[in-house]
């Protein structure tokens, strides 16, 4: 067992093969015996007419219907087949008995050399070798019976040099395209996670440049205003108790206010939405943020899990959250309207509120914002959007509210993925 088993499974019980690198294994290992269900069906039909049995069809149809079974139910049958090598060394003995009947040549013995690409596939180098041995050893045995039941053939179809030297050594050499294969992929899969970490390392990156514009733009000053205010109450003490009275209540607001500000500031850095999918992200954030400022929030979104790389799912959010933040600031609106659709191409978010809205046209906001306006949010949108491979407009009107839309590219689909336990 351990010569199937050691080659997936490293010394300190991990696996070879990454969870990235798994639904690439299942999807071309299901082909390889979807193609194999074919050639044995095609076996079936070309076998001729004084050859075909019913011990020859019955045993090209349980071959064929192994095939079928193993690729449809394929998260079912690997933890077996891992397991258990009896499970190989039985497909092989099966595809050797037919080739002992139908002979040498033709679409079953293309079969078993795609079983010998899909063992490299599965298993590591010991493994592999392990069943393309047996292959030999099988072929070479119904070679024999082929001859020795068949007295009459033609001595050329089995004394020739394609049969007794090339046809075996396909075995091998199959065997290796497979780990071949299954290496390359392993190398694509960890680039990937690679990739994907330091998009990872970017987003958190600018996740804290994105905190301190958010704390000069909003904690910072709050403090200074109320610092500012503070200092000028010993005096009002003196000269004005009423307007004393009045700087007070507006230093204990804006010391309530700041609060406010750097709990969100601090939720920010607790967020821990990463594990979660993405409808969920979105819905948590449009409840909670609705909750607080008791505007009423919509969410219209296709499916809950939206493939997304991660600085593109990363700038989503953040643009979301940016988006909501400017709404219950400046916009005065009553509801609020998030809307997410997907195609094979691209996330796209719209974003609308029934606000006062404004008259500004884009350029001339970005153009303030550049300037030092005191403001990021409009630019600081755009940028994200840049950032993740997208773009972002908007347009609003003064008593028509404000719509927003961006969009992100969506990460490249992938077969789904396989189970942990199928290969460990």
């Amino acid at each position: 067992m351990s010569i199937w088993a050691g080659s997936l499974v490293d010394k300190t019980g991990g696996t070879n093969a990454s969870t990235a690198t798994l639904p690439r294994l299942a999807a071309l290992a299901r082909m390889l015996l979807q193609l194999r269900l074919v050639l044995a069906a095609l076996a079936l039909l070309l076998i001729p007419a004084e050859r075909l049995t019913l011990a020859t069809v019955a045993a090209i149809l349980a071959f064929a219907l192994l095939s079928g079974l193993v690729a449809l139910y394929w998260e079912r049958f690997v933890p077996y087949i891992l397991v258990h090598p009896l499970f190989v060394t039985l497909d092989v003995i099966v595809a050797s008995g037919i080739l002992a009947i139908d002979g040498p040549s033709g679409a079953v013995f293309l079969t078993t050399v795609i079983t010998a690409t899909i063992s490299g596939v599965l298993f590591g180098g010991r493994g592999v070798a392990a069943v393309t041995a047996l292959q030999i050893l099988c072929y070479c045995a119904a070679v024999i019976a082929y001859t020795a039941v068949n007295t009459d053939a033609s001595g050329i179809e089995i004394v020739s040099f394609q049969v007794l030297v090339v046809h075996p050594l396909l075995y091998p050499i199959a065997g290796y395209v497979g780990l071949s294969v299954r290496s390359t992929l392993t190398e694509l899969a960890a680039e990937q996670e690679a990739r994907q970490q330091a998009e990872r390392v970017a987003a958190t990156a600018e996740e804290r440049n994105r905190l301190a514009r958010d704390m000069h733009d909003s904690v910072a000053k709050t403090l200074q205003g109320a610092a500012m205010a503070a200092k000028s109450l010993p005096a009002w003490v003196a000269k004005n108790p009423e307007r004393a009275a009045s700087t007070a209540i507006q230093v204990a607001k804006a010391a309530e206010t700041a609060a406010t500000e750097a709990r969100s500031l601090l939720r920010d850095l607790r967020d821990g939405s990463a594990a979660k999918p993405f409808g969920q992200v979105v819905t948590e954030i449009l409840s909670e943020w609705s909750a607080e400022t008791k505007i009423n929030g919509n969410l219209d979104i296709q499916h809950d899990d939206v493939p997304l790389l991660v600085t593109a799912r990363h700038e989503t959010l953040a643009i979301l959250k940016e988006a909501l933040t400017n709404v219950e600031r400046h916009a005065r609106a009553d509801s609020v309207w998030v809307e997410i659709t997907t195609d094979s191409a691209y996330c796209t978010v719209t974003i609308t509120d029934d606000g006062a809205g404004f008259s500004t046209s884009p350029d001339t906001v970005y153009a303030a914002e550049r300037d030092g306006n005191g403001h990021y949010g409009l630019l600081g949108m755009t940028e994200r959007a840049e950032r993740a491979g997208g773009d972002l407009d908007f347009e609003s009107a003064p008593g028509q509210g404000t719509r927003l839309r961006f969009r992100v590219p969506m990460a490249a689909s992938s077969s789904s993925a396989l189970g942990q336990e199928s290969v460990s």
